[in-house]
C-alpha cells in the first residue's frame, strides 16, 4: 500500500548557510526564521541573538535572488522596550491583504508575551511604537507562566495560531484562533500536542502545511527530553499530521525527523543536536525547508534546504 503525507527528504548537512552567527561558540544564534511569501515578495524574519544581549533584535529581509536577502527593517528589543525578543510571525491579512507581524517579548522577569505591530504594506512600514500584547498568560491553564513563538496561519479568513505555552514545569503546543488577527481564543483542546517520548520536557509547533499527496496538514513541532543537554534550547524537530488543526496526531513519537548533522540523530542527548523553528515556503513550483541548526562549534546557523519527495 502506498504511504502518504511522509516527510520529504531533507538534506541538512549538504543545505546553505543563509546567515551566520556573529560570533563562534555557545549562545551565539541566528535564526527563528519565519519565510512568508506576501504580495509576489518573499520576506524572511530572523531573530538574532548573543549570550550577554539575548534575543537582540529580529530582521526582516527581502529575498532580491534565489541565494540574497536584503534587510528591509530591524525590530530591536531595544526599540519595544523589551529585554528579549524571539520567533517572529508573518501573516498577510486574508481582508486587506496588509502584512502583519507578531513577536514574543520578555519584559523583564521570563514573563514572555505575544505582542503584534500596525499593519502595514511591507516591512519597512513596521513601527515597533506600535507593538501592543495580543495574547498573555492565563492564571489556571496550560500557559499560566508564558507565552511565546508564534506560528500564524490563515484558512478560509480565519487565523490560527500555534504558540508554546509554559505551565511552570516547560513548554507545550497551544493553538489560538481569531476572526481578526487582533483578539484571540484558546482552542478547548489546549495543549494540542504535549510531552511525551523523545520530547517529554518542550514541545512547540514551528510550521504548518498542507502535504503534497493527502488532504492532511503536515505539522512541524520542536522537541527535547528532560535528560538532554540545554532541554530548554536544544530542540529537535519532529513531525505530527492533522486534518483538524485542533487535533494534531504525532507520527514521530519515538525519535526525532531531523537532527543537527553534528548530533548523529542519537535520543538522549548529552551534547548539541539543535535542529529548530523549522519553517516551510511553498511557492507553487518548490517548496524550501528553514532551520536553525547546531554548528560544530556550539553556535547556532540559519540554513536552508530545497525539499525533495522520497
Amino acid at each position: 500500500m502506498t504511504g502518504y503525507a511522509r516527510l520529504p527528504a531533507v538534506d541538512l548537512d549538504g543545505a546553505e548557510t543563509v546567515f551566520e552567527p556573529s560570533d563562534g561558540g555557545e549562545g551565539h544564534w541566528v535564526g527563528a526564521p519565519c519565510v512568508h511569501r506576501h504580495d509576489g515578495t518573499t520576506y524572511l524574519a530572523v531573530r538574532w541573538r548573543d549570550p550577554e544581549r539575548r534575543g537582540y533584535a529580529v530582521a526582516v529581509y527581502e529575498r532580491t535572488a534565489p541565494d540574497e536577502f536584503d534587510e528591509r527593517v530591524r525590530l530591536t528589543a531595544d526599540a519595544l522596550g523589551a529585554v528579549s525578543v524571539e520567533r517572529p510571525a508573518l501573516v498577510t491579512d486574508p481582508r486587506t491583504d496588509d502584512l502583519h507581524c507578531y513577536l514574543p517579548v520578555e519584559h523583564g522577569e521570563n514573563d514572555w508575551t505575544v505582542q503584534k505591530l500596525d499593519a502595514a504594506a511591507d516591512p519597512s512600514g513596521f513601527d515597533p511604537g506600535t507593538a501592543r500584547d495580543v495574547l498573555v498568560p492565563e492564571p489556571g491553564t496550560t500557559d499560566e507562566e508564558t507565552v511565546k513563538d508564534p506560528c500564524i496561519v490563515t484558512l478560509g479568513g480565519r487565523y490560527y495560531m500555534f504558540y508554546a505555552g509554559h505551565d511552570g514545569v516547560s513548554e507545550q503546543a497551544h493553538l489560538a484562533t481569531s476572526a481578526d488577527g487582533e483578539t484571540w481564543t484558546r482552542a478547548e483542546t489546549n495543549p494540542v500536542l504535549g510531552r511525551s517520548g523523545w520530547h517529554d520536557h518542550h514541545t512547540r509547533v514551528t510550521a504548518v502545511c498542507p502535504a503534497p499527496d493527502a488532504p492532511v496538514w503536515l505539522v512541524f513541532y520542536d522537541g527535547s527530553a528532560t535528560g538532554d543537554y540545554g532541554a530548554t534550547w536544544n530542540l529537535r524537530t519532529g513531525v505530527a499530521i492533522a486534518r483538524d488543526l485542533r487535533r494534531p496526531v504525532d507520527t514521530t513519537p519515538d525519535e526525532p525527523a531531523l537532527s543537527a548533522p553534528v548530533s548523529g540523530g542519537e535520543t538522549g542527548l548529552d551534547s548539541f543536536g539543535t535542529c529548530r523553528y523549522v519553517d516551510i515556503l511553498d511557492d507553487g513550483d518548490e517548496r524550501e525547508l528553514f532551520a536553525e541548526v547546531a554548528r560544530t562549534d556550539g553556535a547556532f546557523e540559519l540554513r536552508r534546504c530545497s525539499l525533495s519527495e522520497r
